[in-house]
Protein backbone atom coordinates (compact mmCIF):
# COMPACT_ATOMS: atom_id res chain seq x y z
CA UNK A 1 0.00 0.00 0.00
CA UNK A 2 2.79 2.59 1.03
CA UNK A 3 4.40 2.21 -2.70
CA UNK A 4 1.44 2.54 -4.38
CA UNK A 5 0.61 5.55 -2.48
CA UNK A 6 3.85 6.78 -3.03
CA UNK A 7 3.88 5.91 -6.60
CA UNK A 8 0.74 7.83 -7.10
CA UNK A 9 1.95 11.19 -5.31
CA UNK A 10 5.31 10.76 -7.93
CA UNK A 11 2.66 10.59 -11.26
CA UNK A 12 0.56 13.11 -9.90
CA UNK A 13 3.10 15.76 -9.84
CA UNK A 14 4.35 14.77 -12.99
CA UNK A 15 1.30 14.93 -14.96
CA UNK A 16 1.36 19.01 -12.99
CA UNK A 17 5.11 19.44 -14.55
CA UNK A 18 3.44 18.59 -17.96
CA UNK A 19 0.17 20.38 -17.04
CA UNK A 20 2.19 23.57 -16.49
CA UNK A 21 5.07 23.03 -19.36
CA UNK A 22 2.01 22.75 -21.47
CA UNK A 23 -0.05 25.81 -20.41
CA UNK A 24 3.78 27.67 -20.48
CA UNK A 25 4.15 27.02 -24.42
CA UNK A 26 0.35 27.11 -25.66
CA UNK A 27 0.25 30.96 -23.50
CA UNK A 28 3.31 32.85 -24.67
CA UNK A 29 3.71 30.99 -28.36
CA UNK A 30 0.12 30.16 -29.05
CA UNK A 31 -1.80 33.15 -28.18
CA UNK A 32 0.79 35.42 -29.92
CA UNK A 33 0.84 33.75 -33.18
CA UNK A 34 -2.86 32.89 -33.64
CA UNK A 35 -3.56 36.82 -33.19
CA UNK A 36 -0.84 37.59 -35.29
CA UNK A 37 -1.71 35.48 -37.72
CA UNK A 38 -5.27 36.95 -37.38
CA UNK A 39 -3.11 40.46 -38.09
CA UNK A 40 -1.94 39.13 -40.92
CA UNK A 41 -4.94 38.13 -42.61
CA UNK A 42 -6.97 40.68 -41.73
CA UNK A 43 -4.87 43.01 -43.07
CA UNK A 44 -4.38 41.12 -46.49
CA UNK A 45 -8.44 40.92 -46.45
CA UNK A 46 -8.26 44.90 -46.19
CA UNK A 47 -5.76 44.85 -49.13
CA UNK A 48 -3.45 46.63 -47.61
CA UNK A 49 -0.05 44.83 -49.18
CA UNK A 50 2.06 42.08 -48.18
CA UNK A 51 4.49 44.13 -46.28
CA UNK A 52 2.45 45.93 -44.34
CA UNK A 53 0.25 43.02 -43.25
CA UNK A 54 3.60 40.90 -42.81
CA UNK A 55 5.06 44.29 -40.65
CA UNK A 56 1.53 44.32 -38.78
CA UNK A 57 1.85 40.46 -38.16
CA UNK A 58 5.35 41.20 -36.43
CA UNK A 59 4.19 43.91 -34.46
CA UNK A 60 1.42 42.33 -33.01
CA UNK A 61 3.07 39.49 -32.33
CA UNK A 62 5.68 41.01 -30.36
CA UNK A 63 3.12 43.11 -28.52
CA UNK A 64 1.08 40.41 -27.24
CA UNK A 65 3.78 37.96 -26.46
CA UNK A 66 5.13 40.91 -23.39
CA UNK A 67 1.93 41.36 -22.79
CA UNK A 68 1.26 37.60 -21.89
CA UNK A 69 4.43 37.50 -20.43
CA UNK A 70 3.37 40.22 -18.35
CA UNK A 71 0.59 38.75 -17.04
CA UNK A 72 1.47 34.85 -16.55
CA UNK A 73 4.84 36.11 -14.73
CA UNK A 74 3.25 35.78 -11.58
Amino acid sequence: MTNDAIQRTQDAEEHLKSYKAIMKAGSEIGVPFSLALTMFFTSLVMVNGIWLSLFLGVITYVFSFFVVKAFFSH
